[in-house]
């Protein structure tokens, strides 16, 4: 039988992870989030004993920190915006750095009607996001991997929405369609960078979700080059960048489309991380 308090179960993970690159927050991450409890609910359960199945899970995923498994993944919810979302290894743990590029877009557009596409949706965090900040938006969510799909779906069912889902690759299979607002955090990050990467992110992340071509410009390029036709005449696109592309990303857009214009914007660390674009070519042409 378990004679581990929580606290004790606590500070043994502690001693575990010890001399560790690993969160040290990650333990009491894992207790909250199978739980649904917030810190003041886990110190109040803190003398109480754990369940020897509980026990028994919470050693095992700790062996799976110490494999540096994102603990994310581990209780298959993260949070997002003040809300938790259903996660797995088919995509991206969502970041900080995302939940600015919602606000950005909440601050620029007013709650009046808009059809918006989510492209590249993942788990579904932004336009499920978008969808409950603004419910007046028309908001479709895209992505070219049916698992991806599927766990969008199910963070639609937890959230009561009926957004419209879409597997395509850009707009293969969104051909005539037009948006007022497009919104992506695609793969940006060059296959040449994996060596500046945790290795949490290379072993358990989805590499089709991280990694384009033209070091990693290569997804904005083919959505530069298309976007056009697939936007109304005073429609807009923000996306997620990466921190070293303020200038390539510019440079691109602008050999792409000489009369977009585009506002690159930086996040609270001072690193560049979005970009706002609006007046392409031929907007609303075919």
């Amino acid at each position: 039988m378990n004679n581990q308090t929580y606290f004790a179960a606590q500070r043994w993970a502690k001693e575990q992870l010890s001399g560790q690159n690993i969160d040290p927050g990650s333990p009491r991450f894992l207790l909250k989030e199978r739980h649904g409890w917030d810190d003041t609910h886990l110190l109040v359960h803190n003398r109480e004993l754990m369940p020897d199945d509980e026990w028994q899970w919470f050693q095992g995923a700790v062996r799976r920190l110490l494999n540096d498994e994102p603990a994310q993944y581990i209780v298959g919810s993260a949070p997002f915006y003040g809300r938790t979302f259903i996660i797995n290894h088919d995509v991206l743990i969502p970041e900080a750095e995302t939940a600015e590029l919602v606000d950005w877009v909440l601050k620029e557009n007013s709650s009046a009607p808009l059809k918006v596409l989510d492209l590249g949706t993942g788990s579904g965090v932004i336009g499920i996001t978008l969808a409950l900040e603004r419910p007046q938006w028309d908001v479709t969510l895209s992505d070219v991997s049916p698992a991806a799909l599927m766990v969008a779906q199910k963070n639609m069912q937890r959230f009561n929405l009926n957004l419209r889902l879409v597997q395509s690759d850009l707009f293969a299979n969104l051909v005539n369609e037009k948006y007022d607002l497009i919104v992506t955090n695609p793969p940006y990050i060059s296959h040449d960078a994996t060596a500046l990467m945790d290795r949490s992110v290379l072993k358990y992340e989805p590499k089709l979700a991280l990694f384009a071509d033209e070091n990693g410009l290569g997804f904005y390029h083919r959505l530069f080059a298309t976007i056009a036709s697939h936007l109304t005449s005073q429609g807009q696109l923000f996306g997620e960048t990466g921190f070293d592309q303020e200038q390539a990303i510019q440079e691109l857009l602008h050999r792409v489309d000489s009369t977009a214009q585009i506002e690159p914007r930086h996040d609270v660390a001072g690193k560049m991380r979005m970009i706002h674009v609006w007046d392409f070519s031929n907007v609303g042409g075919n």
